[in-house]
């Protein structure tokens, strides 16, 4: 009578335990942590011997534990997995003092310990299938978001093409007929200026929004760069920027869009410029990896965070200051390379400068983009 009465007791408190735990991850909306801290709470309690009970719970490297868990000697464990993968376990063990035997567990409280751990796999489960929906949420957010950008920027471009060809053909009327003094002949200049520079960020918005259809012809990068850089050193020769190209001889054409492949160069190695203000070293290397061809932009700037990184593709993200950047060199840059089914790459530390490495296929496919 009195062995049944212990069973009914032990049981009871293994009742009570799952009971409180469930409750628990119902109130704490699958957070893990809360559970876990709350969870050591009621598991000590629920053994045999509670006041010499400690516990301990690991899920995805992060570990939290009763302040005596380190000093048990016998103890028992039970995995948490999900989907067929451990994310950690489920542990209780028992403190022994000098003057006594260690305490050996019930069968019961080894089953005890395999559903607390089953349980926890059940919350592991939930909050997996809740970050990944919020994931595809995010991605479908994003989606949208470009697509809409996609048209207005379109819109935007072609708004503004009109007037600004007026503009810039007015003033280089009003230059060529001459009958200026010297200040008037500046503010033209300016004018003039200041339109070209605007075309090309109505170029930018309009390879964006994919409104300039691609010319597909055999090309040679190094070429390109070769040209690129005679332009680049002229304008950043102040910069006190070292620019260093390491080219494989003999690298195989590849079939791409020339002005869109003059863009690319272009926007990394501005951007690789201006994240160098104080001077530095600009490497520009190519080379045949299987069946693609490698460009790579190296800077030795200021680098970028992760946070930062994660965003530098997103159209009109900029971290420079207002007036010096529209955010959409890296969107432009992406999206050329999607579109000649290439792959790009970023690789970036805080002061340590920043590597861009565009892999472009030798021929171009049939395939939708």
């Amino acid at each position: 009578m009195q062995r049944a009465d212990v069973q009914l007791r032990e049981r009871l408190k293994e009742l009570k335990c799952l009971y409180e735990l469930s409750k628990i991850a119902l109130q704490a909306d699958n957070d893990l942590r809360k559970v876990a801290d709350k969870a050591l709470v009621i598991l000590p309690s629920a053994m045999q011997f509670p006041e010499k009970a400690e516990a301990s719970i690991l899920v995805d490297g992060n570990e939290v534990s009763t302040p005596g868990f380190k000093n048990t000697e016998t103890r028992i464990s039970s995995p948490i997995m999900d989907r067929g993968k451990k994310r950690g376990y489920v542990a209780v063990g028992y403190r022994k003092s000098r003057s006594e035997k260690g305490a050996t567990f019930l069968p019961e409280e080894k089953k005890l310990i395999r559903a607390v751990a089953q349980e926890f796999s059940l919350i592991v489960k939930r909050a997996s299938a809740e970050e990944e929906k919020n994931k595809l949420q995010l991605q479908l957010q994003h989606v949208e978001r470009l697509a809409f950008v996609g048209e207005l920027s379109a819109g935007i471009a072609h708004e503004l093409n009109e007037p600004l060809g007026r503009i810039l053909g007015f003033a280089q009327l009003i230059k060529k007929a001459g009958g200026l003094n010297e200040q008037q002949t500046e503010d033209i200049e300016r004018i003039v200026k200041a339109s070209l520079y605007t075309r090309e960020i109505i170029k930018k918005l309009m390879i964006f929004s994919r409104q300039m259809p691609r010319q597909i012809t055999k090309l040679d990068l190094n070429e390109i760069i070769s040209n690129i850089l005679y332009f680049i050193d002229v304008r950043f020769v102040g910069r006190q920027v070292t620019i260093e190209k390491k080219l494989q001889e003999n690298l195989p054409m590849i079939q791409a869009d020339e002005v869109q492949m003059s863009q690319v160069l272009v926007n990394l190695i501005t951007n690789s410029i201006h994240a160098m203000p104080t001077g530095g070293v600009l490497t520009i290397a190519t080379k045949k990896k299987d069946n693609m061809v490698s460009l790579s932009v190296s800077d030795t700037g200021h680098g970028m965070t992760s946070e930062v990184r994660r965003k530098i593709f997103e159209p009109f993200f900029t971290t420079k200051p207002p007036g010096q950047g529209t955010g959409l060199g890296l969107s432009v840059v992406q999206g050329i390379v999607m579109a000649h089914h290439g792959k790009i790459s970023v690789t970036s530390q805080p002061g340590r400068g920043t590597k861009v490495e565009v892999l472009l296929p030798l021929k171009q496919t049939n395939r939708e983009t």
